[in-house]
């Protein structure tokens, strides 16, 4: 017969192990679209988090992740991204929702395939190793950050255009490390952003810097990083009016994919002309919503608005027209680069086309059928215009 105090040990093991489980169920993870959530610790707000199965993080594909999410009847708006939430994952585009305001260190570290990401207008630090070793193609920083951190972007090899706000204060050591094909950066703040340690721009060679005038030039020219010859050349903010065409298609039930493109940001507002995003990946996905719906996508360099273009939203048949307010839709050219020369193929007949380079000196106009700008200083990004149509190119 068991004695008393074994009895009441084994009832108080059973107490204990049920406030565990208790409190880890109330401290633990849910699900909800393939998306793992952990409660924050403050009322009604969760945190994305890691998906790990069998020792690897399982996310893959494309992942815009809801600004509220509903567990046992309750809804959580979701307020951030916990550290290493997708790190070593196989995720390719993210969109992230205005709810959240942190992002943990390492949040898509080595994350290979990643090369889309729209952030949060309300963010105020890029964290340590957020984006490093992923293939992310541009980013634009939006305006409110105040600082890039340690490793942020290291080691993004694929890595071209980099658009900063007026708000950035800070840049931490081994910021842009060994992104070796970054080839301009915009910088809209007018005092040169302090670079917390001597490597934020290792490895970085002929990169066009923009900022936002001559004076500001002045600023950045004075400073140790910003101002090494080597690293940088320094232009002042050029105007732009791209003419643009965009692409759409369905995605899921939920959602209308536009495509966006040349190496620009784009502001992106609702039918209330509220601003919802700023972005320079590839694609932008605007809800599905049941009345018609209005957006109006503005490119910029967040030192200089281009005109804007209006996207329409039909509630039953999706994305129904793009209307251009600067210019009427005409068919692309194909402008390309190869050592040294730019060629411009399409139908070009009787449209001037002229490149200018990034400080504003014109290298090639007249009206033609194709063309072949040759001769040209290698390792610089050139403005192309043809007709009414702008892109951007690395030569």
């Amino acid at each position: 017969m068991k004695n008393a105090t074994s009895i009441e040990m084994k009832h108080l093991f059973t107490l204990l192990l049920s406030a565990v489980l208790s409190i880890n169920l109330w401290a633990g993870d849910f699900v909800s679209g393939g998306i793992i959530y952990s409660f924050s610790g403050n009322y009604r707000e969760v945190a994305v988090d890691q998906n790990i199965i069998g020792g690897m993080n399982a996310y893959e594909g494309i992942y815009i992740i809801p600004s509220t999410v509903n567990f046992e009847g309750v809804n959580y708006s979701v307020t951030a991204i916990a550290e290493s939430a997708f790190a070593h994952s196989n995720v390719t585009e993210i969109v992230i929702p205005n709810t959240v305001t942190h992002i943990g260190d390492n949040a898509f570290a080595f994350a290979g395939d990643l090369t889309d990401v729209t952030l949060p207008l309300d963010l105020t630090v890029i964290p340590d190793h957020c984006f490093a070793g992923t293939s992310i193609i541009n980013i634009v920083l939006p305006e409110g950050v105040k600082e890039v951190g340690e490793g942020a972007f290291q080691d993004c090899v694929m890595l071209h255009t980099v658009m900063l706000p007026s708000s950035l204060k800070f840049i931490d050591d081994y910021a842009f490390d060994g992104c070796h094909n970054l080839y301009e950066i915009y910088c809209a703040a007018t005092e040169a952003p302090i670079t917390l340690g001597d490597n934020t721009f290792e490895g970085l060679q002929n990169v066009d810097l923009v900022v936002a005038d001559d004076e500001t030039i002045d600023s950045y020219s004075d400073d140790t990083a910003w101002g090494n010859d080597t690293t940088f050349t320094l232009f002042p903010n050029e105007d732009f009016y791209p003419t643009m065409e965009f692409d759409g298609e369905p995605f899921n039930q939920d959602w209308q994919r536009i495509t966006l493109g040349n190496n620009l940001a784009y502001k992106i507002y609702d039918e209330n002309d509220e601003l919802v995003a700023v972005t320079s990946a590839s694609h932008f996905y605007l809800p599905a919503l049941d009345h018609d719906a209005d957006y109006t996508i503005v490119p910029t360099t967040l030192m200089f608005d281009s005109d804007p273009f209006t996207v329409t939203v039909d509630k039953t048949t999706g994305i129904e027209q793009f209307i251009d307010d600067a210019f009427p839709a005409e068919p692309e050219p194909v402008i390309v680069a190869h050592f040294g020369t730019i060629y411009i193929y399409g139908d070009t007949h009787l449209k001037w086309t002229s490149v200018w380079d990034m400080s504003g000196r014109l290298y090639y106009q007249r009206i033609s059928s194709d063309a072949q700008v040759i001769d040209l200083p290698r390792n610089r990004v050139y403005i192309v215009k043809v007709g009414n149509f702008v892109k951007k190119i690395f030569v």
